[in-house]
């Protein structure tokens, strides 16, 4: 696909930048690119080039044209499209539609098997509402299968309308013309077997919206019972079943699936379209009815579903009575609002220009449906404006219609000193004044006031019969005049970046209010990005800010709850992250910690460096001045070695950055792709704050594909001796060079260094030694007596227990290793919960030792997820090795073991990298992914180019999968 690509960027760069392939279909590949106009990753598509030159052009375009007019929540939009090289034979179409940050429901379906049955019925019901309206567009898609329902934030995303329609006129067309048989005469039928209707299969006239609806009950019955409804060998076998077998059952799969469902889903199936819903539209419905229905079936079963049905019916009459406007609980053009910064005039209030913005987005937000615009985005803009403007109305609603509000709030603060006077006028977009509000009152109420200024701004847009709601946030946050604005001046600094300054107006906030919670958040915040992740003085802050968290509003709890398990260094805190910013997808600060939690704990849940670079440019995208969010995707660049995201990143960075900063990104790219930095040029970038760039871009060696053990080693002791000459660092380079030449086989030349790291403290060498006995390409004998000395220094402890419970299980006794596993679990809470999770997941080897597989996976599962803390990647990395490779054996757990193979072993401080790619090769090579495979089997034998010759036999092997893969011999 290279000339593919490489005639894509000729043709389109300068509209669409192609960044990489992102997947491919039975009918299109699919290219993630930078749309240069509008600075937006889309997704472009184009028809595969052996199915392009069976098309009508012309047609296919018109059918995209068509389905580029519908605009709905859960239809992916077509952007654009065309065709490259068009008038010539070679001509391809292609088309581009939004890039989605998330995944396909085929990628849940294989990571989950089934889905949980609410998930199911939520899903399907979006779908089918996406489909319903299309159909009253007069469009089918023709091809409903999970790969074409995308999951953005949690819900569907209907993609490629159209693109079935188009490639099946195309081929009937030019069939019928008599010019290319190429697609029919192998019996062509766009669409998928297993989700195919049967009319479909057969080429049927009579096609219509009942295909989509035939479709989509297959992919229901799929996500309720992880399988589709047929299978079989071949395509025809799969089609003859959907038109001859009765409709499976959902209920003898899956005990727990409600009889109404069950039956929604077979009526959806039916081979004959005039027996299923008469349209989308009443199958959503019955859909939607089904999912409080009994799981059994029987007279008593559809009393309760009529009772049901009944009191949604008189629910929903009364919830359409309640809406003047049918719809909304407030006017529609105020359901999305940016508040401006105010005026302020007269003593006292200066802070209250930018605090309005905070104070009513917090008040307003989710009150009748509203969404305020994110306050960071709104100041963004409101910094960037043009000073040569009026500053007036028009300037305003011009902002508004930039941040895709649909009304805007301008107002003022003028103080006389004891008192305060609030005025806010609400305009639409469009230029109508929708609400007006004033009040005044004390200067040390100013928080009541605000609460009465956004009720009597929300009296004049609320559309509901419900009475309006209680808006007080005077009693979530503080009761202190001081506190308040020593918190807005805190936030004025952070939005800035202005770390220290912002850390000292909100520790004078919490110095005159104890309980401000909301203060206490923001200071964690702020250390967590100053003190680095997982420092001490970030973690008390959030525990001081948990204290008071029945203080904050919803969003806000929400939010601590989510960064406190990650400052302590959970797993957990990734899916309360993403549940978050479900929630609340505008979120700029969630999305921004989600990504920081992906990043931190990926040695845990291990992700693509892609997937995290991806919801970094949406917080880039949003405000691109949030430094962190960017050397994040700099430090996976470089650790990942991709050039191209590197420079990308390093545009944002440099607008930004200190020259500090930027002198430090310097030398770790030049360490990365040369040319490496003086000795004292990297001891100073050393000594900086963010001086373990530098170290990243040593470990990246591992990835340097021209990487030999020699290579690598000449590197680390070139650091070791250029860095700074602290005992810390001195102890974390031996470290690595140790671990290092262990890892690379080469172990009699490791052992000095092992004697040498031992003297430096108890267990520091113990891995160097143990991990080899235990992985198995080291003797039992291997380092002589030293070992039991380095664990005869351990004190009692649980890590004592853990030490002497891997030396019974690295030689096989597997009682022996779980009698020391069960003396460390007994000591309790006195070990801390990561040495909790560290001996749980032991068990799990000791399970794997004893070949009970199934078992041992789901220990080391369950322990692995208990570690915690900035360590715990480190410590657990030989239990997540077992994890991983007990996953890849297994052809059903193969692609999550690679996952971890693949992006969960990249401190590079473990002896596991050219061990990774041995078993990456094998699991590759099994899953008959032979490019991959011989990448990685190349990879090993280049770092283990002068393994000890007793561990030789490894090698060899290698070689000869090499041979296999590639019928070349190779070289000793």
């Amino acid at each position: 696909m290279s000339e593919l690509f490489d005639r894509l960027r000729a043709g389109l760069g300068a509209r669409y930048a192609l960044e990489r392939e992102a997947g491919a279909g039975g009918m299109a590949i699919v290219y993630r690119a930078h749309d240069v106009r509008h600075n937006r990753p889309v997704a472009l598509k184009v028809v595969r080039p052996e199915l392009a030159g069976a098309l009508g052009i012309d047609r296919f375009l018109r059918e995209i044209e068509l389905a580029a007019r519908l605009q709905h929540p859960h239809i992916l939009p077509v952007f654009d499209s065309g065709a490259l090289d068009e008038g010539t034979p070679t001509a391809v179409p292609w088309f581009v539609m939004p890039f989605v940050e998330g995944e396909s429901l085929r990628h849940r379906l294989q990571r989950e098997a089934r889905l949980p049955i609410d998930d199911a019925v939520t899903l399907a019901g979006e779908t089918a509402d996406a489909l319903a309206y299309a159909h009253t567009q007069g469009v089918v898609h023709r091809d409903i299968k999970p790969e074409n329902i995308l999951l953005s934030g949690g819900h569907a995303m209907v993609a490629d309308f159209g693109v079935a329609k188009a490639v099946e006129r195309g081929a009937a067309g030019d069939h019928a013309a008599g010019t290319s048989p190429q697609l029919t005469r192998m019996g062509f039928a766009v669409g998928t077997p297993q989700y195919m209707s049967p009319e479909q299969a057969t080429g049927s006239d009579l096609v219509d919206a009942r295909a989509d609806q035939y479709s989509l009950g297959c992919v229901l019955h799929e996500m309720l019972t992880g399988a589709p409804p047929f299978t079989g060998a071949t395509p025809q076998s799969v089609i003859a079943q959907s038109m001859t077998a009765p409709r499976p059952r959902a209920a003898k799969l899956r005990a727990d699936v409600p009889a109404e469902l069950e039956r929604v889903v077979i009526r959806a199936m039916a081979a004959d379209p005039a027996e299923r819903f008469p349209d989308m539209a009443a199958f959503g419905a019955a859909l939607r009815a089904s999912r409080g229905g009994p799981s059994r079936g029987g007279r008593r079963g559809l009393l309760v579903g009529a009772a049901a049905l009944a009191a949604i019916a008189a629910l929903a009459g009364a919830w359409l009575g309640t809406r003047a406007s049918g719809r909304h609980a407030v006017a529609p053009a105020a359901e999305t609002i940016a508040i401006l910064p105010f005026n302020a005039s007269g003593p006292g209030v200066e802070v209250l220009s930018e605090g309005m913005v905070d104070l009513l987005s917090t008040n307003l937000q989710g009150v009748g449906g509203i969404r305020t615009v994110e306050p960071r985005a709104v100041l963004r803009q409101w910094e960037a404006r043009s000073k040569s403007a009026d500053g007036g109305v028009e300037q305003a609603l011009a902002l508004g219609r930039k941040l895709g509000a649909g009304s805007v709030v301008l107002g003022s603060a003028v103080s006389t000193g004891s008192r305060v006077r609030l005025a806010a006028d609400l305009y639409a977009v469009g230029g109508e004044r929708l609400g007006r509000a004033q009040v005044d009152g004390p200067a040390d109420s100013v928080l009541g006031l605000v609460d009465r200024l956004s009720v009597t701004l929300l009296r004049d847009v609320w559309r509901s019969r419900e009475p309006l709601p209680n808006l007080q946030i005077s009693s979530l946050t503080t009761d202190s005049p001081a506190a308040l604005r020593a918190y807005l001046e805190g936030e004025q600094a952070y939005r800035r970046v202005a770390f220290d300054s912002a850390l000292t107006a909100y520790t004078r906030a919490i110095e005159v209010d104890s309980t401000f919670a909301l203060a206490h958040l923001r200071r964690a915040l702020v250390y967590g990005w100053t003190g680095g992740y997982g420092s001490d003085p970030s973690i008390q802050a959030a525990a001081a800010g948990f204290r008071f968290a029945d203080r904050l509003p919803p969003r806000e709890r929400r939010l601590l709850n989510g960064y406190r398990a990650f400052e302590q260094g959970r797993v957990q805190a990734i899916d309360s992250l993403k549940a978050f910013v479900t929630e609340y997808p505008d979120d700029l600060e969630g999305w921004y910690y989600y990504g920081e939690a992906l990043f931190h704990l990926r040695h845990l849940a291990p992700v693509s460096p892609d997937s995290i670079t991806a919801i970094f440019d949406r917080v880039l995208r949003a405000d691109s001045s949030l430094v962190p969010a960017v050397i994040h995707q700099l430090n996976l660049a470089v650790q990942y070695r991709n050039r191209a995201q590197y420079d990308r990143s390093r545009r944002i960075f440099d607008r930004y950055a200190s020259p500090a900063l930027r002198h430090v990104e310097d030398v770790s790219a030049g360490i990365a792709w040369g040319p490496r930095p003086a000795d004292t040029v990297f001891a100073n970038a050393m000594t900086q704050r963010s001086g373990s760039v530098p170290v990243t871009a040593v470990g990246s060696i591992w990835r340097k594909p021209s990487a030999t053990s020699d290579s690598v080693l000449e590197l680390m002791r070139w650091a070791g001796r250029a860095g700074p000459q602290t005992p810390g660092f001195r102890i974390r380079a031996l470290m690595a060079r140790t671990y290092a030449t262990v890892g690379m086989g080469r172990l009699e030349e490791a052992l000095p260094m092992v004697d040498s790291l031992d003297a430096l403290g108890p267990g520091a060498a113990a891995g160097a030694i143990a991990g080899p006995i235990g992985l198995g390409f080291a003797p039992a004998t291997y380092g002589g007596d030293r070992l039991g000395r380095i664990l005869s220094q351990l004190p009692t402890s649980g890590l004592k227990h853990y030490a002497q419970a891997f030396f019974y299980l690295s030689r096989g006794d597997v009682a022996g290793g779980r009698r020391e596993v069960k003396a460390g679990l007994a000591l309790g809470d006195t070990i801390g919960t990561t040495m909790q999770g560290m001996l749980v997941a032991t068990d799990g080897w000791a399970s794997l030792v004893a070949g009970d597989t199934a078992a041992g996976v789901a220990e080391l599962r369950r322990g692995i997820a208990g570690v915690s803390g900035p360590n715990g990647g480190s410590m657990s990395a030989f239990l997540r090795f077992q994890l991983a490779l007990a996953l890849s054996a297994r052809p059903e757990t193969r692609d999550e073991g690679i996952r971890w193979l693949q992006y969960g072993f990249d401190d590079h401080t473990t002896y596991l990298p050219p061990l990774t790619f041995l078993a990456l090769g094998q699991a590759w090579e099994a899953a008959g992914e032979r490019d991959s495979a011989a990448y990685a089997y190349g990879r090993f034998v280049r770092l283990w180019d002068k393994a000890d010759p007793p561990l030789q036999g490894r090698v060899r092997e290698a070689r000869e999968a090499l041979t296999r893969l590639t019928a070349e011999p190779q070289r000793n």
